[in-house]
């Protein structure tokens, strides 16, 4: 198996991500808005295999876009981009993580997401394109509680 490297996207991965969204049949709506720092990609020999975002909305986020190409699934690679991409969001001071999925609801509660009311969840999250039309309304919505990274002596 050739090495996986996790690093935040770039630019010039923009496209790369929008294919690989593309190939495992999640929605593009919004990338471009929040693309670059907010997003973590898993590259194996330079190529895109996976990626994951959090848009930022005040103290909130929303992690969206965990893909991983079908050729590399079951690797673990879900998991390192979605714990990646909640230090990252930890780091940023976000209290809390939400989700949107109609496939994966199983997958997140192993990494300490649970089922909330869309109630719930702060309205700047609720009025993203996600919340608002791209995902259904049958889609399941998580939380994630985040602690602030520790402080180094």
């Amino acid at each position: 198996m050739s090495d996986i490297e996790i690093r935040g996207a770039r630019a010039d991965d923009r496209d790369a991500v929008a294919a690989l969204l593309e190939r495992t049949a999640l929605p593009p709506d919004g990338l471009d808005d929040q693309f670059g720092d907010a997003y973590a990609v898993a590259a194996a020999d330079g190529e895109i295999v996976g990626a994951a975002g959090v848009e930022v909305y005040g103290r909130a986020g929303l992690l969206r876009s965990v893909a991983v190409d079908p050729a590399w699934q079951g690797r673990g690679l879900g998991q390192r981009l979605t714990e990646e991409r909640l230090r990252w969001a930890a780091a940023r001071g976000l209290d809390t993580v939400y989700l949107l999925t109609t496939t994966a609801a199983g997958f997140f509660p192993r990494l300490g997401f649970t089922p909330v009311a869309r109630e719930e969840v702060p309205a700047e999250v609720r009025g993203s394109l996600q919340f608002a039309g791209v995902c259904p309304s049958t889609a399941a919505v998580l939380a994630l509680r985040l602690e602030a990274p520790c402080a180094s002596p």
